[in-house]
């Protein structure tokens, strides 16, 4: 905890990531990849071989775009940076070692920016029911070389997490509510990263299960909220928790999906 807390102390991030709990969360989730460590290894290793593939799927290779960059411990910055003319790692907020691995190859840079497209009008408005929620308007982060590949890493369903909860926070809002507004959230990314004339590459997580200590599927939650995705080139699962680092009774093994195409809509 004393760690945790000089990181959030020394840490150079947006106000406004430190406000809405992102810098935060970040931290956190260094912290509980540090402890889980080995649980997480195969996960880690398939999102990065899904890349590499992504990678041979470009005929050019100007620039990438990687949205959930984080802790880059899904990301194989290596190759993308000997691959593509620039690499552009984009989140809320990059700690101390992302920024010093960014630094060290010369075509890599951060960007730190509101990817929901939300925060700025959560934090600064009045939200006294569901008719004043923001519109989601993700960022133009990108600038004037062409984009030939697009990653969502691990970030879908995330993208929700700091919005609904700071929503709780701020009023008694049904859960149906939340769920539009999340499903909003989403459908805002997808249609985002369509918008490029791009290889895109997409890794989300579809379920989330609850096991028992006798390792049974006793409950399956669906992250999604029944937003509809094109079919999966291939899916794994991830113990993202072991019993008694979320739950004191549950292990909490989710269900990733990857997809990579050229064209994401499925409408």
């Amino acid at each position: 905890m004393i760690s945790e807390a000089f990181t959030w102390l020394t840490t150079s991030a947006p106000r406004w990531a430190r406000k809405a709990g992102y810098l935060q969360e970040l931290i956190a989730i260094r912290a509980r990849y540090r402890r889980q460590r080995a649980n997480w290894a195969s996960h880690l290793d398939a999102s990065q071989a899904v890349i590499r593939d992504a990678i041979a799927m470009c005929p050019k290779r100007r620039q990438v775009l990687v949205y959930g960059s984080g802790l880059l411990l899904d990301i194989p910055l290596k190759e993308l940076a000997a691959a593509f003319e620039a690499v552009t790692l984009i989140d809320a907020a990059h700690l101390r070692e992302t920024w010093k691995i960014a630094r060290n190859l010369c075509n890599v840079h951060c960007v730190e920016t509101d990817i929901a497209g939300v925060t700025a009008s959560l934090l600064t408005e009045t939200i006294p029911d569901e008719s004043n929620f923001p519109p989601p308007n993700p960022p133009e982060v990108y600038n004037e070389r062409p984009v030939d590949l697009v990653i969502s890493a691990n970030l879908l369903t995330p993208l929700t997490e700091t919005p609904l909860q700071f929503l709780r926070r701020r009023g008694d809002f049904t859960e149906d509510t939340l769920n539009i507004f999340a499903q909003t959230i989403m459908m805002a990314h997808l249609d985002h990263l369509a918008s490029f004339d791009a290889v895109c590459c997409l890794i989300v997580e579809t379920e989330i299960r609850f096991l028992a200590a006798n390792g049974t599927v006793e409950r399956v939650e669906s992250p999604l909220r029944g937003i509809p995705l094109p079919p999966d080139d291939r899916t794994w699962f991830w113990v993202i928790a072991r019993r008694g680092e979320v739950s004191p009774s549950h292990a909490i093994r989710n269900r990733v999906a990857a997809v990579t195409t050229t064209r994401l809509r499925t409408d």
